[in-house]
């Protein structure tokens, strides 16, 4: 009799291991707001946070958000520090390269913020001997080295934007290049009145690809199923409307 019990209680805690799912650790940016912050208590938040959070209630599966450098997240993506990318990174031929990226879950474009009032009209030749600021890392950073580096701007990389705008405001930059988004919460600022849009959208897929997607190791087909069926299931049930209505008062997702 107790051999038995011994033998199913062996088979019992087996089983719940094997039942056991481990746990999707997800990277975000936590610098670039209003997708993703950390809070003053430490914890993060944002449209790409609440999206991971939504992903992984549809997949019902346990997930960790952690915080990770921009700049460094392919690598430590393929380096298996976490599981998978969701902080607005724009699907593009170059990262497809090296990275699996789900199916778009925003789009946006990027633009110049300047001085208000600004001559400058954000064409290349307008911009020569300019100084312009961009997130290290970024599709920004790779539009703005080949398409204004190249005609005569000096381009500088940041941490994060709000760094760049910071030396925006202080006058060390004429201009900085950021997501819409990210722009539109800059101006929410305190001491944002003197500032504005300038120049075109920047929207060439060839630099800032087809959307964003979430990125993961081209190995993890499962995961990027299961990834792609809850981001199906929250556009169709209403979860990603109410979150794209909590940050934005436009449709993130074109």
């Amino acid at each position: 009799m107790k051999i038995a019990k011994l033998l199913l209680g062996s088979l019992l805690l087996t089983g719940s291991l094997q039942a056991a799912e481990p746990v999707i650790r997800i990277a975000t940016d936590g610098t670039f707001p209003p997708y993703s912050t950390v809070q003053p208590d430490g914890t993060l938040a944002g449209f790409d946070v609440d999206i991971a959070n939504a992903l992984c209630s549809e997949m019902k599966a346990q997930c960790s958000i952690v915080q990770y450098d921009f700049d460094g997240m392919i690598p430590a993506l393929k380096a298996r520090k976490f599981d998978a990318i969701v902080a607005s990174m724009a699907i593009t031929e170059e990262r497809k390269k090296v990275v699996a990226f789900s199916d778009k879950y925003e789009g946006g474009y990027s633009r110049f913020i300047g001085v208000k009032g600004t001559t400058l009209s954000g064409d290349p030749d307008s911009m020569k001997g300019q100084k312009i600021g961009v997130q290290m890392g970024s599709i920004q950073e790779n539009y703005a080295r080949e398409i204004y580096g190249k005609a005569g701007a000096t381009v500088t990389t940041y941490g994060s934007p709000e760094q760049a705008w910071l030396d925006l405001q202080a006058g060390r930059l004429n201009a900085i290049v950021v997501e819409i988004g990210v722009g539109m919460e800059l101006k929410k600022r305190e001491g944002a009145a003197g500032f504005d849009f300038f120049g075109p959208n920047m929207d060439d897929p060839n630099y800032f690809g087809v959307g964003s997607g979430i990125a993961v190791r081209h190995q993890d087909k499962v995961l990027l199923a299961r990834i792609n069926a809850a981001l199906k299931s929250i556009l169709a049930n209403g979860t990603y409307q109410q979150i794209n209505d909590k940050y934005f008062d436009y449709d993130q997702y074109q």
